[in-house]
């Protein structure tokens, strides 16, 4: 396994770490004997890096990672995310209010049974919050030694301005893969230059480039896949693109997954990947993928197949606007689902707004691009 930096930190992570929200049941039913055996297996393959949320499974998968880390604490990297908090009406929403995230880290550190958070992130921006806020929350829990590091999810350009103007962060976690390449439209190179490393979540888009997905019909009644914008036609659409990324893995010895993994963590500015598993052999199939790093010339050659057979994946998510407000950072919608997200002049309640399942932005006819996104 390859250990990298994480940002300006002194944190050396694998490569290749593992992404917990598959033990939330997302994926279908796992139970949680076979999610800590996973865990554990993920550590002896050298997967020191584990990703995982308040918001899994309701705290539950929390949990479970504390469970499984028993008697091993010292041997993993623990990464989890805050400020999506229950709403009054009882959906998440993003809340980075200092209260919020203070009781968050609390509740955190009880339910994964530590005395510290080796990285703590806000998990998405909130636009009713002054970025100082936050800031201030987190770096009194960095004092107090509950927190080792901050870091940021699905923080893209603008927010990530906003942010350094009054704090710091030493990752931000963003989607990335063959098909979900937003951050290399400068967003890379930006967190480059200001020390901050990339995790890189969605690596494998939900095991679409994973090599064993059956049809979506297939799909297990819980699977949350099937209720992605799109995702039975992209399954459709990347048939022969996957066939052709398939070859190429064999030819090289690695599996489908394998190829998908490494081409991430190859990419400048990517310093790991978090995958997601629910079986052992799938921690340890990932892990070899961390071995090293694809040089420029395999790189090219995945991106000529990746050219040739280019797939435009349905990205627009319709969401009805509950309210609209003026924030800290201007104007700002409560979507129907829960989620605050900054909007554009002339979107009010009651109009349905086309949200980026991959930027978070709103994009509405008339503006210059997305909002709140890239």
């Amino acid at each position: 396994m390859e250990y990298r930096t994480l940002g300006s930190s002194d944190l050396r992570v694998a490569a290749i770490g593992l992404g917990t929200l598959p033990f939330a049941g997302g994926y279908g039913p796992l139970d949680d004997q076979a999610a800590r055996v996973t865990l554990r297996r993920a550590l002896d393959c050298g997967i020191n890096f584990i990703d995982t949320s308040d918001n899994y499974g309701g705290g539950e998968v929390e949990k479970l990672v504390g469970q499984a880390l028993a008697g091993r604490r010292s041997e993993a990297i623990v990464a989890t995310k805050g400020g999506t908090a229950l709403d009054a009406q009882g959906r998440v929403t993003n809340d980075a209010r200092a209260e919020t995230i203070v009781r968050a880290a609390e509740e955190s550190l009880r339910r994964l049974g530590t005395d510290w958070i080796d990285l703590y992130q806000v998990h998405l921006p909130d636009p009713a919050t002054p970025v100082a806020e936050t800031v201030g929350a987190l770096e009194r829990l960095v004092k107090q030694g509950k927190v080792r590091y901050v870091g940021l999810s699905n923080f893209w350009e603008d927010d990530l301005r906003r942010w350094w103007a009054v704090g710091s962060a030493i990752a931000n976690q963003l989607p990335y893969n063959f098909l979900h390449r937003d951050i290399e439209g400068g967003l890379l190179s930006l967190c480059r230059e200001q020390g901050m490393g990339i995790i890189a979540y969605q690596p494998l888009l939900f095991g679409l480039f994973a090599g064993k997905l059956g049809p979506p019909e297939s799909l297990h009644d819980q699977d949350h896949r099937k209720s992605y914008p799109g995702f039975g036609d992209l399954v459709r659409a990347t048939e022969v693109l996957r066939a052709r990324l398939a070859a190429l893995a064999r030819e090289w010895g690695l599996t489908p997954a394998q190829l998908a993994l490494r081409w991430a963590i190859s990419r400048p500015g990517v310093t790991c990947a978090i995958p997601g598993a629910k079986r052992p052999e799938q921690a340890e199939e990932n892990a070899r993928a961390g071995e090293r790093a694809f040089t420029r010339e395999e790189l090219r050659e995945i991106d000529r197949i990746l050219a040739e057979h280019r797939v435009s994946p349905v990205r627009a998510f319709p969401c009805p606007v509950d309210a609209v407000v003026e924030g800290p950072h201007g104007r700002y919608a409560v979507l129907r689902r829960g989620i605050k997200v900054r909007v554009p002049h002339g979107v009010e309640a009651g109009d349905t707004v086309d949200m980026d399942i991959v930027t978070g932005g709103i994009s509405e006819e008339g503006a210059d691009g997305l909002v709140g996104g890239r």
